[in-house]
């Protein structure tokens, strides 16, 4: 009794009642009969296209296989005989007919002669020599100039007379002649393998070296007459045109104290002469100083015709203005077109780092029969 009696009077009662639960099934949706209905006929209408497909690409493959079953059988070939040909019967020849009796010739009667006056009168006279004609003189008068010269020739006429063709042997022999000194000779042609000592830039002329990488031996490979280690000194006289600089290689020092002078270009690795390096055009540096002064000497004009005082000329009733031209627009463009020329006429700068390995052409023999003693 006291509880029931309490209940009523606690404020907070009616805030904790138990709401009721919510039904979810409640907006789910459902189909109805129709709708089956329709869903039923797409599903079986979509069944039966498939079927039909299946059934179109089996017809196919099997119609396929049999017409290559059909190209792949080889043609019968018949064989015909043509049948002899009949003899013919020819009709018979025509009797042959009688010959002819001759026919009596008559006399031949004797040919008058006539006098020799008349013949000689009757006798056409011969024609009158004609002159030369146009290219005969002028033959002879190529004759007379030339004297008493060969035949002309046709090479004369091409203008090669003198110059050796590819078919053409020479009237003198060569000689053939053994190798001098093979175990101390380095001939020419021979490759010696080193790498860069020094930087090479092609801007300023200059001296490099190298050291050679690779023993180099004689021609009969029994004599070593470079030993590694040897020291190769070049120039250089830069202002190259393309991407390779040329450097010309004069003289080698052995560890051995042996001095070799020569003469020999720089080759890449392939033989190509020239020592290819990384190429600079100084496109940036030409554009650039051009392109700044050109835009100083237009803020110049561009202020000078704003702000500057204005000619006006009064002629024939028109009043005519000319803007204000700066002296100073003027001397800056003359900066920029001289700039514009000396970097036109700049040359790349090739540059060859140190450590690159290069390849010298040896361009004439060198005989180290002096010296291999000492080696």
């Amino acid at each position: 009794m006291g509880n029931d009696a309490a209940a009523p009077a606690n404020p907070y009662a009616n805030q904790y009642q138990r709401s009721a639960e919510p039904d979810l099934d409640a907006s789910a949706p459902s189909l109805q009969s129709s709708e089956l209905r329709q869903m039923n006929r797409r599903a079986l209408f979509l069944l039966g296209a498939v079927v039909l497909l299946l059934l179109f690409l089996a017809y196919w493959m099997v119609s396929g296989v049999g017409r290559k079953d059909e190209r792949a059988k080889p043609r019968e070939e018949k064989v015909t005989v043509a049948d002899a040909p009949t003899s013919m019967t020819l009709p018979p020849l025509p009797p042959a007919a009688a010959p002819a009796a001759p026919t009596p010739q008559p006399a031949p009667q004797p040919i008058p002669l006539l006098p020799t006056s008349t013949a000689m009168s009757a006798r056409p006279m011969p024609a009158a020599p004609s002159g030369p004609t146009l290219l005969q003189r002028r033959i002879a008068a190529s004759n007379i100039d030339t004297g008493n010269r060969e035949p002309s020739n046709p090479l004369a006429a091409a203008g090669i007379v003198g110059k050796k063709l590819p078919g053409d042997a020479d009237s003198k022999p060569t000689s053939a002649q053994s190798l001098p000194h093979p175990d101390t000779l380095m001939q020419r042609g021979t490759y010696i393998r080193c790498v860069l000592e020094t930087r090479i830039v092609s801007d300023i002329p200059g001296f490099s070296t190298c050291l050679v990488t690779e023993p180099v031996y004689s021609f009969n490979g029994h004599t070593l007459l470079l030993p590694k280690g040897s020291k190769l000194l070049g120039s250089y006289s830069g202002g190259p045109t393309g991407d390779r600089e040329a450097v010309i290689w004069d003289r080698i020092i052995t560890p051995t104290g042996i001095d070799v002078n020569m003469s020999s270009p720089g080759i890449d690795n392939l033989g190509g002469a020239g020592l290819p390096g990384h190429y600079d055009a100084h496109w940036g540096k030409r554009i650039g100083s051009a392109l700044l002064i050109s835009l100083l000497s237009d803020a110049f004009k561009y202020e000078a015709a704003e702000h500057g005082p204005r000619n006006t000329t009064i002629s024939n009733g028109l009043v005519t203005q000319t803007p204000f031209e700066s002296n100073t627009a003027q001397t800056i463009q003359n900066l920029a077109n001289q700039a514009v020329r000396e970097a036109a006429n700049r040359p790349p700068t090739v540059t060859i780092n140190q450590g690159t390995v290069i390849y010298v052409y040896v361009t004439k023999d060198v005989d180290f029969s002096g010296v291999v003693a000492r080696s």
